[in-house]
């Protein structure tokens, strides 16, 4: 292999150990994030037809496939889901002239996060940002409606035999639940666990939310796994084993940086040779 050889199989190592130190990087500022999942790097050879490998190329694998332990929650909208899947969750496009929220369909996103809270309008958000979505359920009739959108609760209007809405809570059976100020509990909103066939080709978005893609599919409900209310579930990060791979991975990034230096000096060599 001649210097300009060396040179390229060495600025390709960098650049992949590079990417890997970006991804631990990440992984361990997020090692208490709720819900956080790692993203690993993986490598492989560029072999020519001489079988001689000159490059090294990577890429980001995702393991939001593997969940996190859980803990006990600090407010009765907490929740986790005991399985696979995902919560569904949006973000806003825009507001209305009197300030609420509006959201795009288009713009739905999956997320393990669940620790959600009332905001001032009546949606239930979590810690990122992202509204939760589900199927509201009429507290008075117990119908629930067919489309999965974003939930808004009113906690001022008085509804018959019910009262005013107090609190919301998730039950055994993985349904929101509201407590009236006349002492009833109801169902007020379906929680839907969303699942995908291809779950390692989704997309990372921010805030620990992923989009389906072409190879993982659309978002599945077949009711295998369930929300489970008062816990979150925590970061899959294993804070020791990011800091083995990142050991490695500054060594490799030191062996590729020193191979530069050689390849250089060689070109030099040969060019002043060639004066």
């Amino acid at each position: 292999m001649g210097s300009l050889g060396a040179l390229w199989t060495a600025t390709s190592g960098l650049q992949a150990q590079s990417a890997a130190l970006q991804n631990i990087s990440g992984n361990v500022a997020n090692a208490q994030t709720t819900a956080f999942k790692a993203t690993d790097t993986a490598f492989a050879d560029l072999v020519t037809p001489s079988q001689l490998s000159e490059t090294v190329v990577w890429r980001s694998v995702l393991t939001n496939g593997n969940a996190g332990s859980f803990v006990p929650g600090t407010t009765s909208t907490d929740m986790a889901i005991g399985g696979d899947g995902y919560f569904t969750v949006a973000a806003p496009t825009g507001v209305t002239t009197n300030g609420q929220p509006t959201f795009t369909t288009s713009k739905t996103t999956y997320t393990r996060r669940g620790d959600f809270d009332l905001n001032k309008d009546g949606y239930l958000v979590n810690g990122a940002g992202y509204y939760l979505m589900g199927s509201p359920i009429n507290p008075v009739t117990q119908a629930k409606s067919a489309t999965v959108q974003p939930l808004q609760f009113d906690m001022t209007t008085e509804l018959p035999t019910l009262g005013v809405l107090q609190s919301l809570s998730v039950s055994a059976a993985g349904t929101l639940q509201g407590t009236y100020s006349k002492g009833q509990t109801v169902n007020v909103a379906a929680l839907p666990v969303a699942t995908f066939r291809g779950e390692g080709f989704m997309t990372q978005g921010d805030g620990g939310t992923f989009a389906p893609t072409a190879r993982s599919g659309p978002a599945q409900y077949d009711g295998y796994s369930q929300v489970v209310g008062n816990f979150l579930e925590t970061s899959n990060v294993n804070v020791q084993d990011e800091m083995t791979t990142m050991i490695q991975a500054q060594q490799a990034y030191t062996a590729s940086t020193k191979v530069v230096t050689a390849a250089n000096e060689m070109m030099l060599t040969l060019t002043s040779l060639t004066i």
